[in-house]
């Protein structure tokens, strides 16, 4: 394996952003390097971060976890490192049993063979959710809470299953909040009408993050402050955030995060299969889809959203963009969903970490090259 020196990057260490030299040899990042020969990069007007981790996403360039396909999501892998991810956890869409566990399967046989992204676990949205939120979810797949068909898509993951997406207002969700975090899988209210007190007894059972927040859930009312008032009031609730300033307005992506600090705020994408597609047919979830208003939209019929067509590498230049600074652009993007998720060894550039790295322009944040593991997945050594 290439032992790596960059050399007068801007680098988004733990300190903070300073000038120096990056070193990774053997895949991680290293103090000092042992070998006589590194290649050698120049980092002048090159920022450094660490690689971006996407916890919510259902497809990209034409390839998505519907497909029910390990070639599928090998491809999703391969297409990720050109936005600057490192992690993805492909994302299941509420749908018929028998579709959920096949993503899961076809997830699972692709983890230890991706060449692009590395997968760090499952998301399986739903199928416990509620009827009045589907949204672009398969309301044939929706079910109230059971602990049976929960044993089948955790049997199905074997094991990596990371995140799952509930309504904690559904009837007898304790069933399955229980075995469901026993089993280490984090549990995000989303898709969900709960009234405020129904998320917090959610969240005393358990269920303490919150899928795409603001979209799909209980809205903020003085009187009644939903689920969006619960995630803003507890201190020990995170949420998932689209950061794409179309689901959620910019101002307010500003607020959330303020509020809750950024160790407590993912940014996700949720994109779609189509998204970095570049011809059509453009298909996300079986329906055709167009761009409207930010969104893929259903072809039309505009006014029926489909979902997002974010990619991180643009959440992240947003974040910039509406005044965020790199370091906590970095925590949004990378080290809070590497520390809320326990994915050990990513999410910062510190000595001892896998060299997962994205090196961009320092003015422009174009993307220039992509480590994955100490090794350059996007870009040349040029």
């Amino acid at each position: 394996m290439k032992s790596y020196l960059i050399k007068n990057c801007r680098c988004a260490a733990p300190e903070g952003v300073v000038t120096k030299d990056l070193m990774i040899e053997d895949g991680r990042i290293v103090d000092s390097l042992s070998s006589p020969d590194p290649v050698t990069i120049d980092g002048s007007g090159r920022l450094a971060v660490p690689g971006f981790i996407d916890t919510h996403i259902h497809g990209v360039g034409g390839y998505g976890t519907e497909d029910c396909s390990r070639e599928s999501i090998l491809r999703m892998s391969e297409t990720l490192v050109e936005a600057g991810v490192t992690t993805f956890f492909p994302t299941t869409y509420t749908d018929l049993l028998e579709n959920i566990i096949g993503a899961e399967r076809a997830i699972v046989e692709a983890m230890d063979v991706a060449e692009g992204a590395k997968i760090g676990g499952i998301h399986v949205e739903g199928p416990f959710i509620s009827p009045n939120k589907i949204g672009a979810q398969n309301p044939k797949g929706r079910q109230d809470a059971d602990p049976e068909v929960l044993e089948k898509i955790l049997e199905a993951a074997q094991g990596h299953l990371k995140a799952m997406t509930i309504a904690p207002e559904i009837p007898n969700v304790e069933s399955v909040v229980r075995p469901a975090i026993a089993n280490g899988v984090t549990l995000l209210a989303g898709h969900t009408d709960a009234t405020y007190e129904e998320a917090c007894r959610g969240a005393d059972m358990g269920i303490r993050h919150a899928t795409h927040l603001f979209n799909a859930m209980s809205e903020l009312h003085h009187r009644h402050p939903g689920v969006v008032g619960a995630v803003l009031i507890r201190d020990d609730m995170h949420a998932e955030i689209i950061g794409d300033g179309a689901h959620v307005h910019p101002d307010l992506v500003r607020y959330t995060i303020r509020t809750k600090t950024p160790d407590r705020v993912v940014v996700i994408t949720d994109s779609l299969k189509p998204t970095m597609q570049k011809e059509g047919p453009f298909l996300a979830n079986g329906v055709e889809c167009e761009m409207g208003g930010g969104f893929w939209v259903t072809k039309g019929r505009r006014e029926l959203i489909q979902g997002s067509c974010l990619t991180m590498h643009k959440a992240f230049r947003n974040l910039i963009g509406w005044g965020f600074t790199i370091e906590d652009a970095v925590r949004l993007t990378s080290t809070t969903a590497a520390r809320l998720y326990g994915l050990e060894g990513v999410g910062e550039l510190r000595s001892g970490y896998l060299a997962d790295v994205v090196l961009m322009d320092e003015n422009s944040l174009e993307i220039d090259k992509v480590f994955v593991n100490g090794v350059i997945k996007c870009g040349t050594t040029d």
